[in-house]
């Protein structure tokens, strides 16, 4: 695949085949995005790919914490607020996606449905868990973001797609003791692994983009 196209067909995917993922690819997928760049080489990522039973029975504990609203532990919590612009954005967002798939945002059962997808990770045959160690460093965070952004370019040159999800996270503890993550271990993201189903509605969505005049200050040039 070219690699502006790779960049620029890359979305978040939630809905996939019932396919399964082969570790041979997923082994490239980890070597690529290994060539990511962090601070003076500290290369902090760690992490912890799951599918088969043991990738079902993480998502039933996950999605029975969410339902029952058990107490959220994650390593990064959430802003209590974001900046009015980034905020907008959010919420256009959301209510961009939920129509797309046919929700009415003023639905709050299906509203909440849908967020439990989350939790099942939106029926991907994998997922994949990336954490570091602790205490938390910003340079380290800021690494892997850079980190997983390769995965998911790599993910999409090899035909398959990904999902970034942070809600997943909420629950760190379960998912460390259900994969047996040693304790100083800080799992910050997880991405939903497949091939993506080119006929689910949710997977035509694509989310908008700010033009470049808009965040972009040119100087000298």
């Amino acid at each position: 695949m070219e690699f502006f196209q790779c960049i620029e067909g890359r979305r978040s995917y939630r809905a996939f085949l019932e396919k399964d993922v082969d570790r041979a690819v997923l082994k490239k997928v980890m070597g690529a995005a290994n060539r990511s760049p962090s601070y003076r080489n500290s290369q902090p990522w760690e992490v912890f790919i799951v599918a088969g039973e043991k990738r079902d029975r993480l998502a039933e504990r996950l999605t029975r914490a969410a339902i029952s609203g058990e107490t959220p532990s994650s390593a990064l919590p959430t802003p209590k607020e974001w900046p009015g612009a980034l905020s907008k954005r959010m919420e256009e967002h959301t209510l961009l996606r939920l129509r797309a798939i046919g929700i009415d945002p003023d639905d709050e059962g299906k509203v909440r449905e849908s967020g439990l997808r989350n939790y099942r990770f939106y029926d991907a045959p994998c997922a994949i868990f990336v954490g570091m160690h602790g205490p938390l460093a910003y340079w380290s965070v800021y690494d892997l973001g850079s980190f997983v952004h390769g995965i998911l370019l790599s993910l999409e040159a090899q035909g398959l797609g990904g999902c970034p999800q942070a809600s997943v996270t909420r629950y760190g503890n379960i998912i460390k003791e259900e994969l047996s993550i040693p304790e100083e271990i800080e799992i910050i993201i997880a991405i939903s692994v497949g091939y993506p189903d080119p006929d689910a509605p949710v997977n035509a969505y694509k989310s908008k983009r700010r033009e470049e005049a808009e965040f972009v200050r040119w100087y000298g040039l």
